[in-house]
């Protein structure tokens, strides 16, 4: 199976956008979530992604982005799930990587991973680049994505890592507009992030997400579909 096979795979299965990288550009990555930590014989790491609904940055509640942001969870974690049996039936050894968790403590820095960064794998993989607000952009969705992924021991031809372009100098828009001050640590403080950006029945009835200022402030939020950066 090549690269190409691959990817219309994923496009069937409900993709937007799909990105290989070899499993040898993770060498930055902490010890113990890497390609080889998910799949001892990795060779490469298949990124999926879905557009996410802009108009839910929009809505007057926190509700519906929090609807969203579930509904692509769940449809991301399937794709990748299918993905991998379609390329397990295919003779690979294959295995998912979800959107969110489980996750687990990285005990050398304190931060919560999953057992793969997708953001990081999507900009290895082609699909964009990580933003000031830790947040993948791609040229197709800014940064209204939302990630799935699968490792796999088939050695596909990778993508090039996209020479894409970077936050425009000076701007501190979404460091601005985070209220916990998360983003003028660095790195980012992930539990002022979190303690901040997620809800509990005390705030309102049903678990929330109550701030995505970060990515709703972004000129990379309010591009259309498809118009390209400069």
């Amino acid at each position: 199976m090549e690269r190409e096979d691959v990817k219309a795979l994923a496009r069937e299965l409900g993709a937007d956008l799909c990105g290989v990288a070899a499993a040898s550009r993770f060498g930055e990555a902490p010890e113990g979530f890497r390609p080889e930590d998910v799949l001892p014989r990795a060779r490469s790491v298949v990124v999926t992604a879905r557009r996410f609904l802009q108009s839910a940055l929009e809505a007057g509640s926190s509700i519906p982005y929090t609807d969203v942001r579930n509904h692509l969870t769940r449809r991301m974690d399937d794709l990748s799930t299918e993905l991998a049996y379609r390329l397990e039936d295919a003779g690979a050894r294959a295995v998912p990587v979800n959107a969110i968790g489980p996750t687990e403590r990285d005990p050398l820095s304190g931060r919560t991973r999953g057992i793969l960064s997708l953001k990081h794998a999507a900009a290895l993989a082609g699909l964009g680049w990580i933003g000031r607000n830790t947040l993948l952009v791609t040229p197709e969705h800014g940064n209204l994505v939302w990630l799935g992924g699968v490792v796999t021991d088939l050695e596909l031809e990778p993508d090039p890592v996209r020479a894409a372009p970077r936050c425009p100098e000076g701007c501190r828009l979404c460091r601005d507009a985070c209220p916990s001050g998360a983003l003028d640590r660095d790195p980012m403080d992930q539990r002022a992030c979190w303690e901040h950006a997620f809800g509990s029945p005390a705030h309102g009835g049903e678990w929330r997400i109550r701030c995505f200022a970060c990515r709703s402030v972004c000129p990379f939020a309010r591009k259309g579909p498809g118009e390209g950066f400069p």
